[in-house]
């Protein structure tokens, strides 16, 4: 069964197709160890990386009556009662894939990245739902990875929402020695079977981990993403899930984690939350109720994208990598 669709522009360049196999090419178990050398380089390899999303947001009066049908209408600075600036930051894994004279290029999660342009409250009472309280307008984005030196800033060189993937990369100089780029074969997720043994290098909770996990379910979409049976955190998106080839006993990419399976439920919450007020559970509330959408990790249901579809990511988004002087064709080995 053939998993990989090809659209690319250059003809003179063949994609070699990735073939299931029911011979088993990863190991089952962690008998086999893996030297402490090798951890430390892909350790190094693999990065927390920063998004930081500055925004101003312009606060209007009840008596204002702004609504958006008006809203598009009306000079935001000019109708505001006050304006103040907020941001918004999130952290995720990215591993660096390219470092080289041409600058440095990771592979991440699109998601982290997923800040919207606009963000407009509405005044909470029942009978002014409709009247807008705030504005928010986002102002700049800085992507960065954690603990450079010289805080160079990362653009998005190509993104694709639907798989979740993004590669970010910056054309200045970055030092091979302190960002060094990822070694390890690309490998083949159409032969993970389940019970697979794997691990996964990020940063959940914002500390760099190694964790052992196992292959909860293979190819469980149509384009061959699986699913490991480990917990996922906040900060854990993008970490690189690695697998020992059977065969030659060197680690493989078979994927990266993307998210958490969840369930969210509505819930009522006073008007300061437990970080900034302590309530008496022995006495009745008697304040301004609201409404929060919580998310309930399911944990150990983590969802990966698999290296094959990472792969697949490239292949279509090949054009605009290679022109903004990055390749990755001998890492894929696309001949």
């Amino acid at each position: 069964m053939i998993l990989l669709s090809v659209s690319c522009q250059n003809k003179s360049l063949r994609y070699p197709l990735l073939q299931s196999t029911n011979k088993k090419e990863y190991v089952n178990d962690f008998s086999i160890g893996i030297n402490n050398d090798e951890l430390e380089q892909i350790a190094a390899n693999v990065k927390k990386v920063f998004s930081i999303v500055d925004y101003d947001i312009y606060h209007f009066s009840e008596s204002a009556g702004i609504t958006q049908s008006k809203l598009a209408q009306i000079n935001l600075r000019r109708s505001s009662e006050s304006k103040s600036i907020f941001n918004e930051s999130v952290y995720g894994t990215a591993t660096i894939l390219q470092n080289n004279q041409n600058g440095i290029l990771l592979l991440t999660c699109s998601h982290i990245l997923n800040n919207p342009d606009t963000i407009i409250s509405f005044f909470a009472e029942a009978n002014k739902q409709t009247l807008i309280q705030s504005v928010a307008i986002k102002k700049s984005q800085m992507i960065f990875i954690h603990g450079n030196i010289n805080n160079n800033l990362l653009k998005i060189i190509a993104i694709d929402p639907e798989r979740d993937l993004v590669l970010l990369g910056s054309n200045e100089l970055f030092d091979q020695n302190e960002q060094p780029e990822f070694k390890l074969k690309a490998g083949n997720s159409n032969t993970l079977q389940w019970g697979t043994q794997v691990y996964l290098m990020g940063f959940p909770g914002g500390h760099q981990m190694l964790t052992k996990a196992n292959i909860g379910k293979p190819h469980s979409s149509s384009n061959g993403d699986f699913i490991v049976d480990v917990s996922f955190n906040p900060g854990g998106s993008g970490s690189i899930i690695i697998a020992i080839n059977k065969n030659t006993h060197y680690l493989e990419l078979v994927g990266i984690v993307k998210s958490a399976s969840a369930t969210y439920t509505n819930v009522l919450i006073p008007e300061k939350e437990g970080n900034q007020e302590i309530y008496n559970p022995n006495m009745p509330y008697e304040g301004d109720l609201f409404v929060k959408r919580a998310r309930n990790i399911n944990y150990g249901i983590t969802f990966a994208v698999s290296v094959n579809t990472i792969r697949d990511f490239y292949i279509q988004s090949r054009k605009q990598i290679t022109r903004a002087g990055f390749n990755l064709d001998n890492y894929f080995e696309l001949k």
